[in-house]
């Protein structure tokens, strides 16, 4: 196995748990220990981390306009200008604690006293899972459940409600393909139907029953087919951005064909997803897409000309498709 292979082995092997016990200051040592090529005096470490959490303090406190009769204004806005500083203490033991899970390295000299201290191979290899994480989930994760119930809403609104000139669906069901649902998006879609339907798996379901969602009932599937009877639907929706369906035991392409037997004569199937990135031929932005297609192998991103593809193929009668606020939408007409 190449190292290069070595590194993607062990990226895709590291979760949260495995960091979820490191400090921010330890992620900022281990950055400033990969920026230093060559190993570096500890006290001088330590003068570079204290400078820059006193200068990151700075910068909060000048951007933040505090309310002074908002709950913890006052308290927060004293922690920041208080004077304190990390400690040399605290900063030997995450050292330590470091150097104890093979992320930093101890150079000693013939008296075993530490001399200077350096990066693991293992630094990077971390510190690139950590910024997959924080993007993947405080990113991606974040965006879909604070903004995207937003953009839904108005692609339906716009598209379709606003367009026949009615407000509600009589019939809509929802397909999620992962293991959590999101809230908002379930409460904005109920409000736009006068029966939801969520077609999930069982901790999903079981979950939805007990944040007292009262008008959205279940869907399922037995033998690769849908329960709902042909026609049913006025509206099926279907997230188009993950790579397989595994949790159905069925092929997104058979759940496709699935939504058109289910939607009424008339009636729409809506997929959406992330689009392909574009391919640029400039150095710096190739690494970062490269980079980015690497941390996102499980989300799959899709063309306009595929979304339309897979709609016609599936029993659309006629197909749009387009890019709206970052996402891709198709919506297939029975």
């Amino acid at each position: 196995m190449t190292k290069e292979n070595e590194k993607r082995t062990l990226m895709e092997t590291i979760s949260i748990k495995h960091i979820v016990n490191l400090s921010i200051v330890d992620m900022v040592m281990l950055q400033l220990l990969l920026k230093h090529e060559k190993p570096i005096v500890r006290h001088i470490l330590y003068n570079e981390i204290s400078q820059f959490l006193t200068r990151e303090k700075k910068k909060v406190v000048q951007s933040i306009k505090f309310d002074k009769d908002a709950p913890g204004a006052r308290e927060f806005k004293d922690l920041l200008e208080s004077d304190k500083k990390l400690s040399s203490s605290s900063f030997y033991n995450s050292l330590k604690n470091l150097e104890n899970k093979g992320l930093v390295k101890s150079n000693k000299d013939e008296k075993d006293k530490i001399v200077s201290v350096e990066a693991t191979q293992y630094t990077e290899i971390l510190i690139n899972t950590i910024s997959k994480h924080v993007i993947r989930f405080g990113l991606i994760e974040a965006e879909q459940n604070k903004n995207f119930p937003d953009i839904l809403k108005d692609v339906i609104e716009k598209n379709l409600l606003n367009q026949n000139e009615v407000k509600k669906f009589d019939t809509l069901l929802y397909i999620s393909f992962i293991d959590f649902i999101n809230i908002k998006c379930m409460k904005i879609l109920s409000k736009i139907s006068e029966n939801l339907f969520l077609l999930s798996n069982k901790e999903v379901l079981e979950g939805i029953s007990k944040m007292g969602l009262e008008n959205i009932q279940k869907s399922s599937i037995f033998n690769k087919t849908i329960r709902e009877s042909d026609n049913f639907f006025d509206a099926v929706i279907i997230p188009y951005q993950i790579e397989n369906s595994d949790i159905f035991n069925i092929t997104k392409g058979t759940i496709l064909k699935e939504a058109f037997r289910i939607a009424k004569e008339k009636g729409v199937v809506i997929i959406h997803g992330y689009t392909e990135l574009p391919a640029v031929d400039h150095g710096l932005l190739n690494i970062f897409i490269n980079w980015v297609k690497n941390f996102y192998s499980d989300l799959k991103t899709c063309s306009e000309e595929e979304f339309n593809e897979e709609l016609l193929k599936a029993g659309a009668r006629d197909v749009e498709v387009f890019v709206y606020r970052g996402h891709l939408f198709g919506i297939g007409r029975k």
